[in-house]
């Protein structure tokens, strides 16, 4: 193969340049586009001829230079070529089949640095590793929810050896307080005991016991001896429950995407479009009536249309998304399991299966006696 490779002869003109092509002839070496110039002739021939060609050329003491023909060319037929374009599809392959980082986008460093130790205290992960070791986004997002309660999905987006988190907390509604104690707390909805949240009465139930709708989770009344002491009852009680719900959408929707946010200086009298801002800048007294320096919040609409292929990636999280906010707050959904979907006539229904941890204690009044 390297023998074969073009080569370009030029010879400076002389008086024996035509024997020296006629003595090249009789040797039978092959040669292609003779050129003669005013100072110099050139022809291609390969380079398993050069060791014959220079031997002619020493007998003819002629000056000689050796060009390789096909230097310009982006594609040569050599073996280092060849080696170089298969390492060029291999290496990339290989490495695609390898998690490289796996980094964590909060809206708090606190919360990227608390969500970075439960995910590795808890799959025990180190980088790089194969993709084959990577646990599913089902099994990530359920560990990282049980964990931290404060948080109502877990968004995964996977960018060749990356791997991004980012977590969406639930949003922090006002707690309204009730002073008068209640009597007791009974289970509104049957399910299986996770954890307990009270500040006042006594547990009539553990972990992991089923409950059942109407049973009392916490009592308000204490038993001392012969007596009955009120206390009252006051808290949450937290249980599983598998929730099913049916739904009907279309295939095309518009969605308004949350973008990065970034800094704007709006000049009084230039800028007049009203700007809704994060937050905005101190700025001194004889300067503020003429510049804000605002932090905006850029959104984009796009419009998306689902398929198979978005199943895991924007039909559940929707889904996801529109049952939390009918259900009470401090509810985290755990697992959602896709039981049938169907396509068709621009629309996509089915039904969709959730593992929901809610509270699930209602406070009752009554008698302080009972």
């Amino acid at each position: 193969m390297w023998n074969n490779r073009p080569i370009i002869v030029r010879i400076k003109r002389h008086e024996n340049v035509h024997p020296f092509i006629q003595a090249l002839h009789a040797q039978h070496i092959p040669l292609k586009r003779i050129v003669f110039r005013e100072q110099e002739v050139s022809f291609e021939t390969t380079m398993h001829y050069l060791p014959k060609i220079r031997r002619v050329r020493r007998r003819f003491r002629l000056k000689m230079a050796v060009f390789y023909a096909d230097e310009l060319q982006v594609l040569r037929a050599q073996l280092w070529t060849l080696l170089g374009l298969a390492l060029m599809i291999v290496i990339p392959i290989l490495c695609a089949q390898v998690i490289w980082r796996v980094d964590i986008e909060a809206a708090t460093p606190e919360l990227e640095q608390r969500l970075g130790k439960t995910f590795q205290n808890t799959f025990q992960l180190e980088t790089p590793l194969s993709k084959k070791q990577l646990p599913s986004n089902t099994a990530i997002r359920q560990k990282l929810l049980e964990q931290h309660r404060e948080l109502s999905w877990v968004h995964i987006d996977k960018h060749g050896g990356r791997v991004l988190l980012r977590p969406q907390e639930s949003p922090k509604q006002i707690e309204q307080t009730n002073e008068k104690l209640a009597s007791h707390l009974v289970a509104t909805k049957s399910g299986v005991i996770t954890h307990f949240n009270i500040k006042n009465g006594e547990r009539k139930i553990s972990i992991n016991d089923t409950a059942y709708e109407g049973d009392v989770l916490v009592s308000g009344v204490i038993e001392s001896g012969t007596d009955q002491v009120f206390v009252g009852a006051k808290g949450e009680v937290y249980a599983d429950y598998w929730l099913e719900c049916s739904f009907k959408i279309p295939t095309k929707i518009t969605m308004e995407t949350v973008q990065q946010k970034q800094w704007r200086v709006l000049v009084k009298g230039i800028h007049q479009e009203k700007v809704d801002y994060v937050q905005k800048k101190d700025l001194p007294n004889w300067l503020d009536p003429y510049v804000s320096i605002v932090e905006e919040q850029q959104t984009k609409t796009v419009q998306v249309e689902l398929d198979e292929s978005k199943i895991e990636t924007l039909l559940l999280p929707l889904l996801h998304e529109k049952v939390l906010r009918s259900l009470p707050e401090k509810t985290i959904i755990k697992k959602e399991n896709l039981l049938q979907a169907k396509w068709g006539n621009g629309t996509v229904e089915g039904k969709v299966l959730f593992l929901v941890n809610e509270n699930i204690a209602s406070p009752i009044q009554g008698l302080q006696g009972e």
